[in-house]
């Protein structure tokens, strides 16, 4: 194995997964460790109930939002997972075990007995084709570690990491290959040496490297590759890269794209793109609604083009999701219903940290997530970040020191909420990323005592309908930015919305960052996406299945209507129909909504 160490550059945030923010503030975390392996058993917390209005009944329901879930209608949870898998990457192979073969191994070997069938692990792209043009290294920096994976009867998923250009591209040449932000915008007037969707010559360059990998892993390791993930983005997501809340991406050759999208629609005049300083009202502009749509375009088609390459090796295409629905979405952008409707698109991860802005939210958003995304002939993963309470140290071993047993307790009910309303949903795989000790799985997994990965259910039989409709027009989060509930200001700008409880009381007990680290007794939650869970939860206690529909089409599935009971439709205040919604709903679905003005 080569031994020669792989680190990211410093310049470059790392990906979210393996490097967060707030793993120096949760040291403090500790584990008390007993003689089956568990961190810490489930602590109850008796908490005076209070009233909580149903948004369509009026009924009064007494339970606190952490209740709730005890009274959802469950659906019959009998089917086995589609697969699980633990996420090893390349960084945490010489950062934990210095790229020892037979600590590689023995990770490898106690993730197997915990449960988990395969391993994710990343191809960064620019510690690959390091020194010249088309001059690939599939071996350096201990890359060739991923046969040990193999040999041990685990399957492979591959993440082609593509965001880094490759070191020997000239300083000069940058700019015409990397993202920009908004020249208007001061603090988003940069270069961000990170790949343009808009560069040809990138794409081009993306495109060989992607196929040069998928040759290279397929023929080295066979039917051990089960997936491959290609991603631009810094977090290792489908979307647009974030830094320094800057929409992006403003390369020129991507402003050339955006004015032939407009031109080959015969719009009346060809508008150039904004981006915009923050406000508290919604912004519903033709030049906003025209950029989003055609980035959520852009988006579609790179990753489609990219997963057809996977489709021609006969290997599934694998997309991380982050999170949406929420004031971050003009920003990140969402071309969840366009990768849904591709076939070369076979997965998608709904990727969560329930810390949208810092600070812990509602286990719900997972079924939500997956409420979104659940379509026949598509496998919807889930996964799971481990780091926030149980950061590792650089023997790949989790930090065991203090008495934070509140934390672990906070975050056990955190964790195992999650994953059921994920097994609820009707999720079919789960991954876990960042658990350098798997044996520890068990405090992750909701059940009483020692839960094993492989004994979980869900709800994925087809024959489970959905009995209520959320219908949340496409473009509607894109209007609004970065309205965080209990944040008194954000670049200067204060729109006083009012602190929202945590979802547990022991949620205020657990590690904040960001934003969250302003509300240090409480929890930053994003007050749209607190309002949309709302909704969804009320529903959850009458519907064993909720599906949530972004697109007018999406409404015109006559035997899906035929069985739905309630048809919630949400608005934003300031918002019309023509900014946010994509299509038109016929007039006898319209009669049957019941309208809700967030």
């Amino acid at each position: 194995m080569s031994t020669k160490k792989y680190s990211p550059p410093r310049s470059r945030k790392p990906p979210a997964r393996f490097l967060r923010p707030f793993l120096g503030l949760i040291s403090v975390a500790t584990v008390y460790f007993f003689c089956f392996g568990s961190f810490i058993s489930q602590q109850e917390e008796n908490l005076p109930a209070t009233e909580y209005v149903s948004l369509f009944s009026g009924q009064q329901i007494p339970l606190e939002r952490w209740q709730r879930p005890s009274s959802f209608l469950k659906p019959p949870m009998t089917s086995r997972l589609e697969g699980t898998y633990a996420t090893l990457w390349l960084q945490q192979v010489h950062s934990w075990f210095d790229s020892d073969s037979e600590r590689i191994a023995e990770f490898l070997s106690e993730s197997k007995a915990a449960g988990f069938e395969g391993i994710m692990t990343d191809v960064p792209w620019s510690w690959t084709e390091r020194e010249r043009e088309g001059d690939f290294d599939f071996k350096s920096f201990s890359k060739d570690w991923m046969g040990e994976v193999c040999k041990q009867g685990l399957k492979l998923h591959i993440v082609l990491r593509l965001n880094e250009l490759p070191p020997w591209i000239p300083e000069n040449e940058l700019d015409e290959l990397s993202e920009r932000g908004f020249g208007k915008r001061e603090i988003c007037n940069e270069v961000f040496k990170s790949t343009s969707m808009g560069s040809t010559r990138a794409m081009g360059m993306v495109n060989q490297f992607v196929a040069r990998s998928i040759e290279f892993y397929t023929s080295e390791y066979g039917d051990c590759v089960e997936s491959f993930s290609p991603t631009l983005n810094n977090e290792l997501e489908t979307r647009y890269t974030q830094e320094r809340d800057c929409m992006r991406d403003f390369n020129p050759g991507m402003l050339l794209k955006f004015e032939k999208w407009q031109q080959d629609r015969n719009f009346e005049s060809v508008v150039e793109p904004l981006d915009y300083p923050l406000q508290c009202s919604p912004i519903v502009t033709t030049e906003l609604q025209r950029w989003w749509d055609f980035r959520n375009d852009v988006l579609a088609e790179v990753y489609g083009n990219l997963c057809g390459l996977v489709s021609n090796a006969n290997r599934r295409c694998l997309l991380h999701i982050g999170e949406f629905f929420s004031s971050t979405d003009r920003i990140n952008g969402n071309a969840i219903s366009s990768l849904l409707a591709m076939p070369q698109v076979t997965d998608l991860t709904m990727d969560s940290n329930m810390a949208l802005w810092g600070g812990p939210v509602s286990p719900s958003i997972v079924g939500v997530l997956i409420d979104a995304s659940r379509k026949a002939g598509k496998i919807i993963h889930y996964e799971a970040a481990t780091e926030r309470i149980f950061p590792c140290d650089n023997s790949g071993k989790i930090v065991r020191n203090g008495e934070g047993t509140d934390i672990l307790a906070a975050a056990k009910l955190m964790y195992n909420e999650a994953i059921n309303r994920a097994l609820e949903s009707g999720v079919d795989a789960l991954g876990f990323t960042n658990l350098c000790e798997p044996r520890f799985i068990s405090d992750f997994l909701p059940g009483e005592g020692k839960t094993e990965l492989l004994s979980l259910r869900s709800a994925r039989s087809t024959e489970i309908l959905p009995t209520a409709i959320i219908y949340l027009p496409f473009r509607l989060f894109a209007a609004v930015d970065r309205q965080i509930a209990g944040i008194e200001s954000i670049d200067g700008v204060k729109c006083d919305h009012p602190t929202i409880p945590c979802w547990h009381p022991s949620f205020s007990k657990l590690p904040k960052f960001g934003f969250g680290a302003k509300l240090p007794g409480g929890c930053a939650q994003d007050i749209y996406q607190f309002k949309l869970i709302e909704v969804w939860d009320s529903l959850r206690l009458r519907h064993e299945r909720v599906s949530i529909v972004i697109d007018a089409e999406g409404l015109d599935d006559e035997q899906l209507l035929s069985e739905v009971k309630e048809i919630v439709s949400i608005n934003i205040k300031g918002v019309p129909s023509e900014f946010s919604e994509r299509g038109k709903v016929k007039e006898s679905v319209k009669e049957r909504f019941i309208s809700i003005t967030f």
